[in-house]
């Protein structure tokens, strides 16, 4: 028993690892840097913007629709080999793309990234970390999280250093292969699919805290909700929203910086702000993902959440106060953590562990439907009344209905299941 508890353990942290290596790599080195590659492509091309972005619309819409797929698969087959054949198709599609010259090409790259990340964005990695952990989940989910952030801000300066010395096709192809064999090879050597499969005990196992024990958050791993009571409970579709509210705040800081350019903070404000969220956003996963632990997720989903109102509220009242500004982007760094950290934790104390990968699967649809129409929203709103107030106020809002439906959610979930005696 000792020895499957202590092998269990070192495999728990090395699964993950695999789940950086399939996850943040190709999310925070690939996903998060697209950005730099848009006025190049549109300079050589001669494309719009929005011609040049349109495959990063069509990536979440196709995503959604794979997404219970992806939970299904994932569930009947070996996500070890499942999730390496993901991986090495997105990075080999993203090299391709080095020589996309034209727009259908780059369409069907978002296609091709739509169907494999429908995998390994924000399903994989919780599946995975649910089976592993029966204690300190919400830290392995926040690692995760924190790394992606840290590529993302180490990626995009090397990758525009080597656009503007190579050129962006050559900058393309090294970013992808540095992808691919990295998260090929750490998704190989270290993802497997749960301790029983290696006849193991999974982390933290008959070590469950007073806070675990109420949420359920560590129960037994036959513990849960069914599919069909999931479906049925109305906490699955506010779980969905609440997911989709974090989601859609979250997508809110691209917001900021042409926010500060069209008003009286200035441009370099709004340079600075997005990289304070980015720096808080790294520090605040972890302050979730420990928190979650220690306190449970419907504290911890209530502060994430409260942070976010408050943090974009100062933003709002700031005006020309640049200190207070950036104090409110720093508060808004736990809401925007949230999105990572509090929908796959709020998941499992919600139904449990027993079809995990499946019901997640439903939220990682409303993430991804949410994702594509969030850009839509916000440019609605500004272009239809010239000015970011109702976007600031829309946000707020929603961060308070999240702290509204959090301890909600979880109510009416955990009765959906434990009152059928399951």
């Amino acid at each position: 028993m000792g020895t499957a508890r202590t092998k269990g353990t070192v495999w728990a942290w090395l699964v993950v690892i695999g789940c950086i290596g399939f996850y943040s790599i190709p999310t925070g080195v690939i996903g998060n840097t697209s950005g730099i590659f848009v006025a190049p492509v549109m300079d050589q091309f001669g494309w719009t913007q929005t011609d040049t972005t349109m495959y990063r619309t069509i990536q979440p819409l196709v995503a959604a629709v794979c997404a219970p797929i992806a939970g299904k698969l994932m569930e009947r087959y070996n996500p070890r080999w499942i999730l390496a054949a993901v991986s090495a198709t997105f990075g080999l599609a993203s090299w391709a793309s080095a020589w996309a010259t034209e727009l259908w090409q780059w369409n069907l790259y978002g296609v091709v990234f739509g169907v494999t990340s429908a995998f390994f964005m924000y399903l994989a990695a919780p599946v995975l970390i649910n089976a592993w952990f029966k204690k300190g989940a919400g830290m392995a989910v926040s690692i995760t999280a924190a790394v992606l952030s840290i590529l993302a801000a180490v990626a995009s300066p090397i990758g525009q250093e080597l656009i503007n010395q190579f050129g962006w096709q050559t900058a393309r192809v090294a970013l992808s292969l540095f992808t691919t064999v990295l998260s090929v090879a750490l998704t190989v050597a270290f993802v497997r699919k749960s301790p029983s499969a290696m006849g193991l005990m999974p982390f933290g196992a008959n070590e469950m805290d007073a806070s675990d024990s109420k949420l359920a958050a560590a129960s037994e791993a036959d513990e849960g909700a069914t599919v069909a009571q999931a479906i049925k409970s109305p906490g699955l579709y506010l779980l969905i929203l609440v997911a989709c509210i974090f989601v859609m705040c979250a997508a809110f800081f691209q917001q900021i910086p042409a926010f500060c350019s069209h008003g009286a903070l200035g441009a370099s404000a709004g340079a600075m702000a997005v990289s304070i969220i980015m720096v808080g956003g790294v520090v605040f996963k972890l302050v979730l993902g420990a928190l979650n632990d220690k306190i449970g997720v419907k504290c911890t989903g209530i502060i994430a959440a409260s942070c976010g109102a408050i943090g974009i509220l100062l933003a709002y009242i700031a005006g020309e106060n640049v200190a207070l500004f950036y104090a409110g982007m720093v508060v808004f760094g736990g809401g925007y953590a949230g999105l990572t950290v509090i929908a796959p934790m709020l998941a499992r104390a919600a139904f449990g562990s027993l079809n995990y990968s499946q019901i997640y699967s439903w939220v990682s649809t409303g993430i991804f439907i949410a994702t594509a129409i969030s850009f839509l929203v916000y440019g609605t709103i500004y272009d239809t009344t010239g000015s970011f107030d109702l976007c600031f106020i829309l946000v707020i809002a929603l961060y308070v209905l999240a702290v509204v439906l959090v301890p909600i959610t979880l109510a009416l979930s955990r009765k959906s299941w434990k009152r059928s005696g399951r």
